[in-house]
């Protein structure tokens, strides 16, 4: 304790010594430019002010001179966790200091006490923002103002020369802590929760600004520092890096202070009035697939339901241009959209092919015969005479016609221009067939 002590005390020295420096300089300054602007003959009188204007700025911060003014501006500020004017800039609510011991921070739950480094905030006159920097100063994970917290303060006791001027110190300083009287303002959110006696307890919910800027520190690391840009451009590279990339999807910003992040709190204007949103929703489950049902047509209603909007545009891109002369450029549409639908029905049938835990799932359904041939290819491994059928690749023609009669279905359905017959029916079925064709032995290598 007593090293921890003579750490701060050091600390506390350099920073009124620091602070003096600051004034001293820019006294001299202003003290240059008023010498500049005042005739020959009134310099001396000029030097004699400066002078003993100089002497009375160096008495001010002289260490306990200092720390008694700083004390009595210490009830200007109040040290929080949970900042009231991030809700409403203009709110007369006061904040609190949630301070958590070994055992909180032990909890399950994502909040202030569960944080093993807290961020003090500070809210109110900004003037006195010094004050708060120097209750902040730590040596070894301690602060001045945890020693003031604790009513006792070694620091404090190594510097003042009495022991009536330290109580008043430390009466000052504490007084920093957080507000004495707690009171919520209108302009604060409030929750009126009912009791049983028919009373309510009034709720004032605050932002929890430690952990905004526990939060804050970890994304802006994870978005800036040189670990993450490397190891960002590791994987953009496809190269090793032992670090961890990290992402965070759906994330949001949120502005609090407008363009004067001051008046909500210290932290605030560190962070430049910022605050990041991670996404709470729900998960999204994707849904496991699962093999066509037992009934006749399942295969081709789950593939109507992913292939209806094209075969919407197809039709109507045929009742547009119906009437017209036929054109390669219309054809090559056509043939394009005919293409996407193809695609459409190999994706579907590959996934189902794909199921190899449900290898033989045809077997007691009323799918036709080439339909099962084509979609469930695991069944052969226990099934010769399945495989046999199957590798006659007679299936195709089958399939080829099921697909003509569905789009055939699609395009006239509901349409008072367009009609199929035959030829029409022939040129989807040719299509197909060609398809099959093509991707036999690249479905039979993907097996």
């Amino acid at each position: 304790m007593e090293h921890i002590s003579k750490s701060l005390e050091s600390q506390v020295k350099a920073f009124v010594a620091a602070r003096l420096t600051t004034k001293l300089d820019a006294f001299d300054k202003e003290a240059e430019k008023s010498r500049k602007k005042t005739p020959p003959e009134e310099l001396g009188q000029l030097e004699e002010r400066l002078l003993s204007d100089r002497i009375k700025l160096q008495e001010k911060y002289k260490i306990r001179a200092w720390l008694t003014d700083a004390a009595k501006r210490a009830s200007q500020i109040s040290m929080v966790t949970h900042a009231p004017k991030y809700t409403h800039s203009d709110t007369k609510s006061v904040g609190i200091l949630v301070q958590a011991d070994d055992e909180d921070q032990n909890c399950s739950y994502l909040c202030s006490a569960s944080l093993a480094n807290v961020s003090i905030d500070v809210v109110g006159n900004a003037a006195a923002l010094d004050v708060a920097s120097l209750l902040l100063l730590k040596a070894d994970g301690r602060t001045l103002l945890d020693e003031i917290s604790k009513g006792e303060s070694f620091t404090l006791a190594a510097i003042a020369e009495s022991h009536d001027q330290l109580e008043e110190w430390m009466d000052g300083f504490s007084k920093a802590q957080s507000d004495k009287e707690l009171t919520s303002g209108q302009l604060s959110k409030q929750l009126y929760f009912p009791l049983n006696d028919g009373g309510y307890h009034l709720i004032s919910p605050l932002y929890a600004s430690a952990v905004g800027q526990s939060l804050y520190e970890k994304m802006t690391d994870s978005f800036y520092s040189e670990i993450a840009k490397n190891a960002r451009k590791a994987r953009k590279s496809q190269k090793f890096d032992s670090a961890i990339a990290t992402s965070y999807p759906n994330m949001a910003k949120q502005s609090f202070g407008g363009t004067k992040p001051q008046n909500v709190s210290q932290l605030n204007t560190n962070r430049y009035g910022q605050g990041f949103l991670l996404s709470c929703r729900p998960p999204l489950w994707k849904k496991q697939l699962a093999p066509p049902s037992k009934a006749k047509n399942s295969f081709w209603r789950e593939y109507d339901r992913r292939a209806w909007k094209t075969a919407k545009h197809l039709q109507k891109y045929l009742e547009n241009i119906f009437s017209q002369s036929s054109t390669i450029v219309r054809r090559e549409f056509r043939a394009e959209l005919v293409d996407e639908l193809i695609d459409t029905l190999f994706i579907y049938a590959a996934e189902v092919q794909n199921l190899k835990q449900h290898a033989g799932w045809s077997v007691d359904t009323k799918l036709s015969k080439a339909e099962q041939l084509w979609l469930d290819p695991y069944r052969c491994a226990e099934d010769a005479e399945f495989k046999a059928e199957r590798e006659k690749n007679d299936w195709q023609a089958e399939i080829a016609k099921q697909f003509a009669t569905w789009l055939n279905h699609k395009i006239s359905y509901k349409s008072d221009t367009l009609y199929t017959d035959d030829k029409t029916f022939n040129v989807w079925k040719k299509l197909l067939e060609r398809k099959l064709t093509l991707l036999k032995e690249d479905l039979e290598v993907m097996l």
